[in-house]
């Protein structure tokens, strides 16, 4: 059974950029992913909605980010494991062990970048939601922007994620009526202000209260009641995290997030995390700020643990040379 240097548990954007970095700098890299495809939640939930916090792209999709770092690992060595759940991570001396239901892996560091946990959708909670959802017309993200195309769209949540969905599925949709339980929203202002400007029907502070052939809207304070008709209902009021503790002894927060020093360290020995799952203070919870944690955690790694073969220093330009 081979030994790693390296493992990697959560294949979205930080695990895959920490597996391009791990392999330039020499590591043997194993990632092992629950689902059966990379990418993570942006391309899992939101494939075709725009991210604009990674630098060089003023706007890019969870699949084509995917897509991007799936290319840039070509650069180096890894291997992949699909729908592999890892159910216990011990230690063995100076080895890790990790279990899923049907293999054993090794490993002499681990990097933990499972995001903030196994994600559920929160739903409505509202009269009518079950029926829809089996229908087909009642989603919890989007999985093609084309599946609106000339539909009348209702919206449900006032975050970023909804504002920049109905801004997105403007031209797209026929209609797209958003509804807010509060007066104001939660998204960042400039996103609000092009709502404003928008054709985007907005019904606020009112709230969807039952589902049948059309959508019943109440205003929470009032006494105001309207009728939407309308073909397809996205409800945008977040998702549930269930946090896994994957290794005995771990140290882990109300949240279910990890608390790590400055390089990323656990309270064990050996085992890093990066991304949303990373607990510290001042922590911004972005794609960008995982990527910079990847690369703390990994340094830290080659200051630990002892890897004659790994690269102590130099750049990417210099490693690529040639190319």
């Amino acid at each position: 059974m081979k030994t790693y240097d390296i493992t990697i548990v959560g294949a979205g954007p930080v695990g895959l950029y920490a597996a391009f970095y791990a392999g330039m700098r020499g590591l043997s890299v194993h990632i092992i992913e629950a689902f059966d495809q990379v990418g993570g939640q942006p391309r899992s939930l939101y494939p075709e909605k725009h991210i604009y916090d990674i630098a060089t792209h003023p706007a890019i999709t969870g699949e084509a980010l995917a897509k991007n770092l799936l290319k840039q690992l070509e650069r180096v060595d890894y291997d992949l494991s699909l729908s592999t759940r890892i159910d216990d991570i011990s230690k063995n001396g100076d080895v890790f062990e990790l279990s899923s239901a049907e293999r054993l892996f090794k490993s002499r560091s681990v990097l933990l970048t499972t995001g903030a946990g196994r994600i559920v959708p929160r739903p409505a909670g509202i009269e009518g939601e079950e029926d829809w959802k089996t229908a087909g017309k009642l989603h919890y993200f989007v999985p093609s922007l084309e599946a609106y195309r000339g539909q009348k769209l209702a919206i449900l949540g006032g975050g970023d994620s909804a504002v920049d969905w109905a801004l997105m599925l403007e031209g797209i949709a026929s209609e797209v009526h958003l509804i807010h339980r509060r007066p104001d929203f939660r998204a960042h202002e400039h996103s609000v202000q092009a709502l404003e400007k928008s054709s985007v029907f907005i019904h606020t502070p009112f709230k969807a209260v039952q589902l049948d052939k059309s959508l019943e809207i109440k205003e929470v304070k009032g006494d105001r009641e309207e009728v939407l008709e309308i073909d397809q209902v996205l409800v945008n009021f977040g998702f549930l995290t269930q946090p896994q503790e994957l290794a005995k002894g771990l140290e882990v927060n109300r949240n279910g997030h990890i608390p790590v020093d400055r390089q990323m360290k656990t309270n064990i020995d050996g085992l890093y995390v990066a991304g949303d799952v990373a607990d510290y203070e001042g922590k911004v919870p972005l794609i960008s700020v995982g990527f910079g944690e990847a690369v703390l955690a990994i340094n830290s790694i080659q200051q630990k643990v002892s890897f004659d073969h790994a690269f102590k220093k130099g750049h990417s330009s210099s490693l690529f040379d040639g190319d």
